[in-house]
Parts: C-alpha cells; sequence; structure tokens
C-alpha cells in the first residue's frame, strides 16, 4: 500500500506548473487544502458523496492519466477539496485520487462537520478593475494563450495574486491577468464579524460572451436588467425569491428573447441570459456558510452551466406547479444585518458583490 506524501506531491506540482495543473489552478487549490495533511499524507476529509455511476480513480488531474482503480455506483466518496473542474479525493487503499467534478458523477455532497464550508466554491478575495485594456491568460506569462480580452475599467473578483498575477476563475479553469493592468484593489472581509457597514463580504464572477449576434445581443441586455431588478438591499429575515424579483421575463419588462438553457438543451425565449445572474448570484451566497441559508435551487441538467464550475449553478425561469418542476433560486438572509447585492454587468464580466449593512 502506498501513500503519498504532501512533499512529494507539492514536488510534483511545482514540476508540472506549465502543463494541466496550471491550466486549472490545480496546483493552488490543493496547495491549500493538503496545508491539512497529517505525516502520512492524509489530508482532512471535509466532505463526503456517492458515486452516481462507475468512475475511475485517477492518478492525476488528467482525463487521460493512469486509473488508480475504479468506484462501482453508489460507492461512499472522501473529498478533501476541488479546483474548478476536479475533486480531490481519498482512498486509505490507495491515498490521493481525482473525478471530475460532474452532476452526474457524485451526488449528495455533504459536509463532515457542521462548520464547513459550503460545497462547491473556492472564496474570491479581491476585487478589481482593469486600468488598461488588457487579457486574461492561461497561464502567468505574457506569452500565454489569450482566453478573453477585458477593456479598461472592467471589474472582476479574484481568488489572490500571485508572483505578480491576479488569478481568476474563468469557466471551469482559471486565468492569470498581469497585476500591473490593474487597479482599485478591494480585498472581500476575511470575515463577516470583521467587516464594516459597507464592505464586501462575497464576490464571484462569471463571464460572458460579447458577440453581436442578435440574439447574444438580447442575452447581455438580459442581463443587465435582471441585475437592476435584484440590485437592492435584503433586510435581516429577508427571503430572497429569484423569480419572484427579477420575473416575470416578459418584453414589457425590458427583457429580450435570447438563448435559454432547460434541463441541458438550448430553446430560444424571453430572458434568456439571466441564469447566469443566479448562477453568479449563487456562487456568492455559498461563500457566505453561517448567514445565508439555501431554500431552493436547481441545475440546468447533468453537465450544468459552462460558465460555472460543475455543481454550482442555478436555473430559474420557471414556477413550478403541477408535473413541472420549478426552476428558481431562493435563500434567506440570516444575518442580524442587511445585505446589498451589488452588481456590475460590463466588457463581458458579471460580476456580483454582497456587502454589509448597517447592524
Amino acid at each position: 500500500m502506498r501513500y503519498t506524501s504532501f512533499l512529494a506531491l507539492f514536488l510534483t506540482l511545482l514540476l508540472v506548473a506549465a502543463g494541466a495543473l496550471a491550466d486549472t489552478g490545480t496546483a493552488i487549490c490543493l496547495e491549500d487544502f493538503l496545508a491539512s495533511a497529517d505525516a502520512s499524507g492524509k489530508p482532512q476529509i471535509l466532505y463526503t458523496g456517492r458515486t452516481k455511476i462507475s468512475l475511475r480513480m485517477r492518478s492525476e488531474p488528467d482525463v487521460t492519466s493512469t486509473p488508480l482503480g475504479v468506484l462501482k455506483e453508489n460507492d461512499v466518496v472522501q473529498i478533501f477539496g476541488y479546483d474548478q473542474y476536479w475533486l480531490f479525493c481519498w482512498d486509505d487503499a490507495v491515498g490521493i485520487y481525482y473525478l471530475v467534478r460532474h452532476n452526474d458523477n457524485v451526488v449528495s455532497i455533504e459536509p463532515v462537520e457542521g462548520n464547513t464550508a459550503s460545497y462547491g466554491v473556492i472564496p474570491n478575495r479581491f476585487v478589481a478593475v482593469t486600468s488598461k485594456d488588457t487579457v486574461l491568460r492561461t497561464d502567468p506569462s505574457e506569452d500565454a494563450e489569450e482566453l478573453i480580452s477585458l477593456p479598461a475599467d472592467t471589474r472582476f473578483s479574484m481568488w489572490l495574486i500571485q508572483d505578480g498575477w491576479a488569478v481568476v476563475p474563468y469557466r471551469r479553469q482559471v486565468g492569470y491577468i498581469y497585476a500591473g493592468d490593474i487597479k482599485d484593489l478591494t480585498p472581500v472581509a476575511p470575515t463577516v464579524e470583521y467587516a464594516q457597514e459597507g464592505d464586501i463580504i462575497a464576490a464571484f464572477t462569471t463571464f460572458y460572451s460579447t458577440k453581436t449576434t442578435e440574439l447574444n445581443i438580447g442575452r447581455m441586455e438580459n442581463i443587465r436588467v435582471g441585475c437592476q431588478y435584484i440590485d437592492q438591499t435584503y433586510e435581516a429575515g429577508f427571503e430572497f425569491d429569484f423569480n419572484g424579483i427579477a420575473g416575470p421575463y416578459r418584453h414589457n419588462r425590458g427583457y429580450m428573447d435570447a438563448p435559454v438553457l432547460i434541463d441541458g438543451e438550448t430553446v430560444g425565449g424571453s430572458g434568456g441570459g439571466t441564469c447566469q445572474i443566479s448562477t453568479t448570484l449563487y456562487n456568492v451566497l455559498l461563500q457566505l456558510n453561517e448567514g445565508i441559508t439555501i431554500l431552493y435551487r436547481r441545475p440546468h441538467g447533468p453537465d450544468g452551466a459552462s460558465y460555472a464550475p460543475h455543481g454550482v449553478d442555478a436555473a430559474v425561469g420557471r414556477n413550478g406547479g403541477e408535473g413541472v418542476q420549478e426552476l428558481n433560486l431562493k435563500f434567506r438572509n440570516d444575518f442580524d444585518f442587511p445585505i446589498t447585492i451589488d452588481s456590475t454587468v460590463q466588457n463581458g464580466s458579471l460580476c456580483i458583490c454582497i456587502r454589509k449593512g448597517a447592524e
């Protein structure tokens, strides 16, 4: 029986930094989660789940890597961490192994202890604005591939700044922006108790296409309009209903026709794009483990929405009824103070922050 030690794994991460690990931010996430590893190399198990289908236990975060074994349907999975694309798992006979994050892979993921942070999202620790036209790159290098162009004055959130580069979640990987191209760097409060009135207590950003096709113009407008509806202050005890606040998604409320993703299928409809708002907001809420209670949320389908990590999307747009599944996001503000939703929609970046109100 062979265990992977923390030191050996960390050295491996450094050696492969130019490969797949750097592309997904795996090295950064692993370093954080493995800080809890004991002398044998076993990390602290944070969550457990069950396999929905038979899965290969990958030796590396690479779908072509050598399998270490096979999990059968309904096997228990011990999870100690994750990045945008992978679950970091532990088995006593194998050690560390990896599974792809996917809504149909591992289900019923629950924290081992009650005070464990909600599964699925990595805290964004800063909010910033681009000081000039710049690009988000696949690696922290000026020669790296471009993921998306970001014009000056674009607002976005990030994990951290490392070696002169802002590390930014982008779809199911991470990107890098040269730190010299940003301004107005605002830290997210380290704890809610530390935060003062008006401080950002959680933030998340997703990115959208800025193509000027007729349907995408409608989608961009719908994201802007929907954010205007939800950008309000919500008192302690308030139960937020996305459809009730942002909807109905009709032309007379400013919405336009655009593609809509329902149960994994894309169809046309008024209000297409509002699911990106609800998904971005859901990822913000997940970072507030104490003080926010998710009352209702449904994913788009097995693969989720591609602009967010697997397993943390939230579909909206349809109220429930007899034989009809509700697509909505509902939560309750259990803090003893109001919270304010503060959204920015510009240049392909949808950045949502939650600010602390006066107690």
